[in-house]
């Protein structure tokens, strides 16, 4: 029968675990080696893969065609290592590594692997988190769940230590990354994540580069020769770095020998207090951020429960020594770092993913989201301490170790804002969706992006931008203007990933949504908005029909193409398209919509009068109606008559049924004209206007001015919380 595990993927060290079908307790698997850790660490002979002890132990004698600490290049693209011209991302290495301990536990326990839940840094974003899953698909393991490593050392501790109403301060300080997480132990084994903060680029790979180079420098005093020169050297020293960190973490000084190129041997000593001094800044670092923990969830020191120390780096004294310095208390250390995080994930193997909820937001006067830490006070009294009589009394509630926010415009206008809708520290999973307003075009693809952030400062900058998701398949909307209304749902899902849905008002079913590489040049969110840039005017269409009968022979039609030809030039051709027709007997289209304004002017200047025919038996607005109706933005018609048509009944009939599709009709009446067939024709009357032949332009020029005031009135980009839906 297939089993469920728990993995560890660490830094330095890896290990799995599962529940003993006898003891019902969770337990580490051993690997091939018979050891319950395996290093992560691989090392490539010949294209070949070598892990375990033989990797470590090539790494640390420096030798060629080594990776490790690959774990700090999760979630990223480019290459992590060159090794015999062939390249590997973290991604890589790590599926490498998770099929050799899939491997290892199937060989221990003589069955498969039916499903894992894997372990990452509390602070891992999104991005890493993804490359985690897609790290263990690709090793042929199906991901149940991923947990924060914080969290499942927690677990694993609180099986036989529970303590209801404790505030337990994770400090989980591994190979390459810290995590510090407050966690609360409450009623019927509910654990449950207050705050967390975290850095993945921090860890006793740190620690191991101090001594690198305090080695270097101290060879260097011993022999005379530059030992910061030529990678051989360097990678020596940082081979017997982490053996010398875990010798002072034993002594109080250690005697290190090694052979160096063009002298010969030499030894030299390191104490425990210049390597404690050599590092104090890094622990500072961590502590900084416990401080950083207990401000988030409105605490002192003095409400901490228990400092529960997790990771193989906490075995340096002076991490126990700092923190008892801190807390005035003992941290506990009687779990295994190495194993803990292995054994809580295996815990979590047997439970069954939460449900997700909708995020109650509280909006304060100031504007800004925030939510509001309940259940913590440190009058509760701390029962004391028991063993859970089962791993399934166990229930873990994880928070949102990032902010989710979104790129948005200030509420003056005068830059781009993070605008938060998921705030940190809520638990997970949780969904909130918002709903934008969004203009159609019918001429091609409607498309919207979409810029989540991961984090909670203001510029959206100096947060991390996972992708750029890019919405498609908006249905064009010929009513309203093409206006249409985009509801996006963004969640935290079970595994801590960032989800993005989004619906169109009129469907039900989700919208294509593709994640696309963030744009190299972001800069244009940091800067002040251009008022003009930002308040894109909405596309204008207009056409404009010329009566061209009989009566407008000579200076009356002369007169009506120089009134055109300045409407025209008084156009902002970078939004607005023109179309023209001549009407008589019948109509003719001299220019289809076209944004070119000297294509527009040489139509009018083309016109002659007769060309449609002498007589006014016919009107142009079914050509209008055809010309407009599948475009979007605004569309406008401007009709110039000089005399009474003969077929005013139907014109006005389809005059009306434009204005119904949302046209906008104006009409220019001079000579014999009716001042009350023009306001028929008109979408209001103060669109119809009767003037002399010598006031044509500046008619014209009314219409225009009103047109380009219009049209910089900006876009509807209101957002408003809306409901989310059902995956």
């Amino acid at each position: 029968m297939a089993v469920s595990v728990g993995i560890d993927l660490g830094t330095t060290f890896s290990a799995v675990a599962y529940i003993d079908p006898q003891t019902k307790l969770p337990k580490i698997i051993p690997n091939r080696e018979g050891k319950n850790i395996t290093p992560s660490v691989i090392q490539f002979v010949n294209g070949r893969a070598i892990f375990g002890s033989e990797a470590e132990s090539a790494f640390n004698a420096g030798q060629s065609g080594c990776a490790a600490t690959f774990k700090r290049g999760m979630g990223k693209s480019g290459a992590y290592c060159f090794i015999d011209d062939k390249s590997y991302t973290a991604e890589d290495l790590s599926a490498l590594l998770l099929r050799r301990l899939k491997e290892d536990a199937e060989a221990e326990l003589g069955d498969t692997i039916k499903d894992a839940v894997i372990t990452v840094p509390a602070y891992f974003y999104s991005a890493e988190r993804e490359a985690t899953v897609r790290a263990a698909n690709a090793a042929g393991i199906k991901v149940r769940k991923i947990i924060d490593e914080p969290n499942a050392a927690a677990m694993a501790y609180g099986l036989n230590n529970w303590r209801e109403n404790a505030n337990i301060l994770v400090y989980d300080l591994g190979g390459g990354t810290f995590d510090v997480t407050l966690t609360r132990m409450g009623p019927n084994g509910d654990l449950s994540t207050i705050t967390t903060r975290g850095n993945h680029l921090l860890g006793g790979r740190d620690w191991d580069d101090r001594i690198e180079q305090l080695l270097m420098d101290k060879f260097a005093a011993e022999t005379g020769i530059d030992t910061h020169s030529g990678a051989g050297i360097k990678a020596m020293f940082r081979g017997m770095a982490e053996g010398v960190k875990k010798q002072l973490s034993a002594m109080q000084s250690v005697k290190v020998s090694a052979s160096i190129p063009d002298f010969g041997s030499a030894s030299v000593m390191v104490n425990r207090g210049e390597f404690e001094e050599n590092t104090r800044d890094l622990l500072d670092r961590t502590v900084s951020l416990c401080n950083t923990v207990l401000s988030d969830a409105g605490l002192n020191i003095r409400d901490v429960t228990d400092v529960l120390l997790v990771g193989g780096s906490t075995r340096m004294p002076q991490v126990s020594r700092y923190i008892l310095d801190m807390f005035g208390k003992k941290p506990i250390t009687h779990v295994n770092p190495d194993e803990a995080v292995a054994l809580g994930a295996a815990i979590q193997s047997t439970k069954e993913n939460e449900p997700y909820a909708a995020l109650a937001i509280q909006v304060m006067s100031d504007g800004k989201k925030v939510t509001a830490h309940s259940g913590l006070s440190s009058q509760v009294s701390v029962k004391p301490s028991q063993k859970l009589s089962s791993v399934g009394l166990l229930k873990l509630r994880e928070t949102t170790a990032h902010a989710m926010g979104i790129i948005a415009v200030s509420t003056d206008g005068a830059g781009y804002i993070n605008d938060i809708i998921i705030p940190a520290n809520h638990p997970r999973p949780v969904r909130v969706a918002k709903a934008f307003a969004f203009y159609t075009s019918a001429r091609g693809a409607n498309e919207m992006e979409v810029y989540v952030l991961q984090g909670d400062k203001e510029n959206p900058l100096d947060n991390q931008i996972p992708y750029k998701y890019l919405v498609s398949g908006i249905q064009h909307v010929k009513g309203q203007k093409g206006k249409t209304i985009i509801k996006v749902q963004y969640s935290y899902d079970n595994n801590g990933i960032i989800q993005v849905q989004a619906r169109q008002e009129s469907g039900c079913g989700d919208l294509p949504i593709r994640k696309e590489p963030v744009p190299e040049d972001m800069s244009k969110y940091a800067l002040p908005i251009d008022p003009a840039e930002f308040l894109k005017p909405e596309p204008l269409n207009v056409v404009m029909a010329v009566d061209v009968s009989g009566s407008m022979d000579g200076d009356p039609l002369r007169a009506a193409q120089n009134a055109m030809c300045d409407f025209i030039r008084n156009m902002d051709f970078s939004f607005t398209r023109v179309g023209i027709l001549a009407v008589s007997d019948r109509t003719a289209e001299i220019t289809g919509l076209t944004d070119n304004e000297d294509a527009c002017i040489r139509a009018i200047q083309s016109i002659t009068s007769g060309q449609t025919g002498y007589c006014n038996s016919a009107h142009p607005f079914t050509d209008i109606r055809n010309m407009l109706a599948d475009e979007d933005g605004r569309r406008f018609a401007v009709i110039l008559a000089d005399g009474v048509w003969r077929c005013q009944e139907a014109a006005i009939a389809a005059a009306k049924q434009c204005n119904h599709a949302e046209i906008e009709t104006a009409a220019i009446g001079f000579g014999k004209a009716d001042k009350k067939f023009l306001q028929d024709i008109s979408s209001k009357d103060a669109n119809a206007l009767l003037v002399s032949q010598s006031e044509l332009t500046s008619a014209f020029g009314t219409i225009a001015q009103s047109l380009g005031a219009a049209a910089q009135s900006g876009l509807d980009r209101s957002a408003a919380d809306t409901e989310t839906w059902d995956d």
